[in-house]
């Protein structure tokens, strides 16, 4: 069963803007997991997974009585909603520090966001009582280590196919940076790792797509590729996703949330590319290599057939029509990057001269940084605020869905 879920309304709308900063407070105090090494995938404190369900439920009825309904099905001993596990694979938007290693754990990073703040994997996570830790942790020059959590997003990763965005692989194409495998790959080491099956408890995340369209317009912006070879790569990327949403359907998995891909045009790197004349027709390819994959992945998941496989749901949750909501939250700042660029290249040592988030921490945010407004931690990913907001949005679709 295929469904796909939008709020437009402008009630909805309305009641999350007015929301939203009060929720966000408790991000001062509360940041679900911290910077440390992430606890064994079992072990959750009560009082941490009370402290998400307050963070997401704050200050709006409907996203209370989903977070109540996640709750209630984890109480339950045999409910066929009960989730014993939330599995994600994905790229930078999902990773919950997969390098969270060496020079970047020794500045205090690990995470795309405003660290040590949650991304929204962890967040929902804990909601269903499990934690959400990298299955592995690496890259930067530090060899690979298998920790065995259901995390397996990580930055860089592309849809299918390899070099991943950022890993500059040396002379025998091993990555130096990012290890950015492929959501293909992450999706092979979680079967290798149990049995190659999916089972019913699990809720499993699938989202990528915005590093194939990154890969493709850096090569057209080099002039090493035509724009309508980047659409067409963009569309491709789409379809590969969605037959990876249909191996994990076939192998077991009955309850698969995919995401699309946010208004990449519209965050602080989109809007550089439109400020000048030379950039703005990349600025206008962005625009169209999303609506192209955003638009491909609907039909590529109905042509798959797996929304006729007995037991099998698959939610297509609209991320793009989400992130652009909190895009016009009165009071946000949606044009300056939380993180400073030149406080990360200095603390780095020039490890780090673009400004990712990944290396971002409470000794690089810029000096009129407030929790309560930033939107963006680095040019393209979001804050701990937006990934509470998006924690939000996930539990209240699935709960609309009848998922939980």
């Amino acid at each position: 069963m295929n469904q796909s879920v939008r709020d437009t309304s402008s009630e909805a709308r309305l009641r999350r803007s007015s929301a939203v900063f009060a929720m966000a407070a408790t991000l001062l105090v509360a940041s679900c997991g911290g910077g440390g090494e992430p606890a064994p995938a079992a072990v959750v404190a009560p009082s941490e997974a009370s402290a998400a369900a307050e963070q997401v439920a704050a200050g709006d009825r409907e996203a209370a009585l989903a977070v109540s309904a996640a709750q209630a099905t984890q109480a339950r001993t045999g409910d066929p909603k009960r989730v014993r596990q939330v599995v994600v694979f994905g790229d930078s938007l999902s990773d919950v520090g997969t390098y969270r290693v060496g020079p970047v754990a020794q500045v205090g990073g690990g995470k795309y966001t405003t660290n040590p703040g949650p991304v929204w994997a962890e967040t929902i996570g804990l909601l269903f009582g499990t934690r959400v830790t990298p299955y592995l942790q690496g890259g930067f020059g530090i060899d690979e280590q298998v920790l065995g959590g259901t995390g397996f997003a990580m930055g860089g990763a592309r849809v299918a196919k390899t070099p991943g965005y950022r890993c500059e692989p040396d002379a025998n194409g091993k990555c130096t940076r990012q290890l950015a495998m492929p959501v293909s790959q992450q999706i092979d080491n979680y079967l290798a790792s149990n049995a190659g099956r999916f089972r019913a408890d699990q809720l499993v995340f699938v989202q990528a797509g915005p590093n194939d369209i990154f890969y493709h317009l850096d090569l057209v912006g080099a002039l090493a590729e035509a724009p309508q070879a980047a659409l067409d790569e963009a569309k491709q990327a789409a379809i590969d996703l969605a037959q990876e949403v249909q191996r994990i359907a076939q192998l077991g998995g009955k309850r698969i949330v995919v995401l699309n891909v946010p208004p990449m045009a519209d965050t602080p790197f989109g809007k550089l590319l439109g400020s000048s004349p030379q950039t703005q027709p990349l600025r206008d390819l962005l625009v169209g290599m999303v609506a192209t994959f955003n638009g491909t992945l609907v039909q590529a998941l109905s042509a798959t057939g797996v929304e006729q496989m007995p037991g099998v749901v698959v939610a297509q949750l609209d991320l793009y029509d989400e992130v652009a909501k909190i895009l016009g939250i009165p009071g946000a700042e949606i044009n300056v990057p939380a993180c400073d660029p030149v406080k990360i290249a200095t603390i780095t040592q020039g490890l780090e001269t673009q400004g990712t988030s990944l290396f971002c921490s409470h000794r690089t945010l810029v000096p009129s940084f407030n929790p309560l407004t930033y939107v963006f931690a680095d040019s393209v990913h979001p804050s701990t605020l937006t990934h509470l907001i998006v924690s939000r949005f996930i539990v209240v679709q699935l709960w609309r869905l009848g998922m939980i």
